[in-house]
């Protein structure tokens, strides 16, 4: 199957630089590459406020319509969380050129990926949510379409009832089940946490920045073997292990887990569709958090898993920072980085080549001795 075709625009103010536009977009052409597509071109668009009918204006529109026509693209992303009436507005403008264009914001495009990735029936259901409620005022959004006109005549039923109030009546009883659907999974979770609780097990939970190689991490920590893949939001079901103490040969009495890697302007509807899986960090006694050393974007990494942390309640949560990937930089600076987060008992390790992870290990264990 051929690769889609994607257009990626960005909107930024006027005094942002081109280098830092051109970063903003950086991120948006890995999740790109991680869902599969051909990134074909991408526009930057300097405006101070988003246009209100299209979020790009009625000249850009025009300009990305021939583009969708030259360059036969398929999707167009806009780099932001764009409402309802803009996306649909600007795929009207498109569809003359492609009438299957999509046009798309940087939810939907998480949205996609995490659809590709879902294993289990509980991560399909999260993202099953995450859609109806990013979809959901979209669709609402729709009055003045072909969705609002009234819906009836002889033989039916609800006349004078629009097509877009059925379909919120159908949404709503939609969302409704699949709350109840991961509802029960979520307690039968919950039934597990609470009986490792009275077993006196204790848990461990990485969490960090997605791609910072928190599944890496999990295998060396556990000796399981759980794909670790150099792409964004490998991991979306949690996965449990016991951890290996191989100056010992042999299992520690107390648990593992990985779980879902954050990433910036994550909407606060994903992160809540994924509380289920977030359970396992939410209740784990210690938290470890990887960080990419090799990233240039490392600190602001840091304090975006951090906001997320604290969004959770989870910010008096023990926690250590593993500074990882210590093999794909020729020199950091140990001590400046020991110093700067000291509260957090910093361990430097590659988890691919286990440099540093016997001792992370070793000072794990003796947190719960």
């Amino acid at each position: 199957m051929d690769k889609k075709r994607f257009l990626l625009v960005n909107v930024v103010p006027p005094n942002v630089y081109k280098e830092e536009a051109e970063e903003l977009l950086s991120e948006l052409i890995s999740l790109v590459n991680t869902y599969g597509g051909a990134t074909i071109v991408h526009v930057i668009q300097r405006r101070a406020h988003p246009d209100p009918s299209t979020y790009v204006g009625s000249g850009k529109s025009q300009e990305i319509a021939e583009m969708v026509q030259n360059d036969k693209i398929d999707v167009v992303v806009l780099n932001a969380i764009v409402k309802s009436g803009q996306l649909f507005n600007l795929q009207n403008i498109l569809w003359p050129k492609n009438n299957k264009i999509q046009v798309w914001d940087r939810v939907d495009l998480i949205l996609h990926i995490f659809n590709k990735h879902a294993h289990t029936a509980e991560a399909k259901l999260q993202i099953e949510l995450a859609s109806m409620r990013h979809m959901g005022p979209r669709i609402y959004g729709l009055g003045g379409t072909l969705l609002s006109r009234q819906g009836g005549g002889i033989g039916t039923r609800g006349i004078g009832e629009t097509n877009i109030e059925r379909m919120k009546r159908h949404w709503r009883n939609e969302m409704k089940e699949v709350k109840k659907k991961l509802g029960k999974l979520q307690g039968n979770r919950e039934n597990q946490l609470h009986h490792r609780k009275e077993q006196g097990l204790k848990t461990v939970s990485i969490v960090g920045y997605t791609n910072a190689g928190k599944s890496t991490l999990f295998n060396a920590l556990t000796k399981k073997d759980k794909v670790a893949a150099d792409v964004l939001f490998a991991t979306l079901d949690s996965a449990i292990g016991k951890l290996y103490l191989p100056d010992k040969d042999r299992y520690a009495n107390f648990l593992v887990s990985d779980t879902i890697g954050f990433i910036q302007n994550l909407p606060p509807e994903l992160i809540d569709a994924f509380k289920s899986t977030l359970l396992e960090s939410i209740h784990a006694d210690l938290l470890l958090h990887i960080i990419d050393i090799s990233d240039p974007k490392m600190h602001q990494k840091i304090s975006i898993v951090e906001n997320v942390i604290d969004g959770l309640g989870l910010h008096e949560k023990p926690k250590i920072y593993v500074f990882n990937k210590v093999d794909a930089v020729d020199s950091y600076n140990k001590d400046e980085l020991s110093t700067r987060y000291a509260d957090y008992y910093p361990f430097f390790i590659s988890a691919a080549s286990k440099e540093g992870v016997n001792d992370l290990t070793e000072y794990i264990e003796s947190q719960f001795a």
